[in-house]
């Protein structure tokens, strides 16, 4: 399962792979590290959806959904002109923090409103 995970991350994050030679050339080091990452993530992504955190922060999901459309854009852009990595990464965090906010104002609207309408998970009847 670790080497299963660390070829995972090396697929999709090869830039990280070629950024820790910039740290060391020591393939273990690399290797552990980029596993090391790759669990906590992990984790963490087990713990926020046990935890109901997109229950509970809506457009979070959505936002994270439009970083990484806004982020293929810059990619194709980045084909013909340059652009800097600062940019790229604003980009990317200016989305996912308005849809933080934008949920946390959602969750204090219908908070102030009598607590109406945040039962979203309602039953469906099937009708049988």
């Amino acid at each position: 399962m670790f080497l299963y995970l660390e070829v995972l991350d090396a697929s999709f994050s090869f830039d990280g792979v070629i950024g820790a030679f910039a740290i060391t050339n020591d393939i273990v080091l690399m290797a552990l590290g980029l596993g090391i990452g790759a669990m906590y993530v992990r984790s963490l992504t087990v713990y926020l959806v046990r935890q109901g955190t997109l229950d509970d922060y809506v457009y979070l999901e959505h936002g994270a959904h439009y970083a990484i459309g806004a982020l293929a854009v810059i990619l194709m852009v980045t084909i013909q002109h340059e652009i800097n990595e600062v940019v790229t990464g604003l980009v990317g965090v200016v989305l996912i923090a308005w849809s933080f906010f934008s949920s946390v104002r959602r969750n204090r609207a219908l908070a102030a409103a009598g607590g109406e309408g945040t039962d979203e998970k309602a039953e469906v009847s099937s009708g049988v």
